[in-house]
């Protein structure tokens, strides 16, 4: 990314630690759930990487989406669809 360019995605994160019936569930890893990192881990790993101006929006009205993504595990109680935004200056 250039100086200056501004980034704007939507992602999944973690809002908990994952419980090892989702890490180890097929449909979680392949619903891309057990590779989402967590708020914290994704604002550091953006500061390193040099961006500033770092905002993680999550989107509550995601939850009612992500409450049957892999049936019979709540994967809602600790995952949230985010938009991530910020600045490489």
């Amino acid at each position: 990314m250039k100086v200056g360019g501004r980034l704007a995605i939507p992602d999944i994160v973690t809002t908990a630690e994952l419980p090892s019936e989702i890490i180890n569930d097929i449909d979680a890893l392949t619903g891309c759930i057990t590779g989402a990192s967590s708020i914290v881990t994704l604002q550091r790993m953006l500061e390193q990487s040099g961006f500033t101006d770092i905002v993680i929006e999550p989107k509550d009205e995601s939850r009612d989406f992500l409450e049957n993504w892999v049936l019979g595990k709540r994967v809602d109680d600790y995952i949230i669809s985010a938009t991530i935004k910020t600045v490489k200056p």
